[in-house]
């Protein structure tokens, strides 16, 4: 799963429905900045890509990572983020 963050793609370090790490982030935000996101999940089939805001709540300097809580995510990014869990779930249980 990606993130993009203005026009800049992260990778996910780990993630639930409601929130992401961002790994390797260099950038402004910081605790209580809200920013626009495009979440990009790569489900079976074509995948998916939906548009969000996300809430700043950690950023560790040391890491370089970046805690975001998923604001208002609609019913379809709500489904296409528990799709995806669901098929990690059963390629690590496989």
């Amino acid at each position: 799963m990606t993130v993009v963050i203005g026009n800049t793609p992260y990778a996910i370090g780990d993630w639930s429905p409601s929130s992401v790490r961002v790994v390797d982030y260099a950038g402004p935000l910081a605790p209580g900045d809200v920013a626009s996101l495009r979440i990009l999940v790569p489900t079976a089939g074509p995948g998916a890509l939906f548009r969000t805001e996300g809430k700043v709540h950690r950023v560790d300097a040391d890491s370089r990572s970046l805690g975001l809580t998923f604001e208002r995510l609609d019913t379809v990014a709500i489904s296409t983020l528990n799709r995806y869990f669901q098929e990690r779930l059963i390629r690590s249980q496989a």
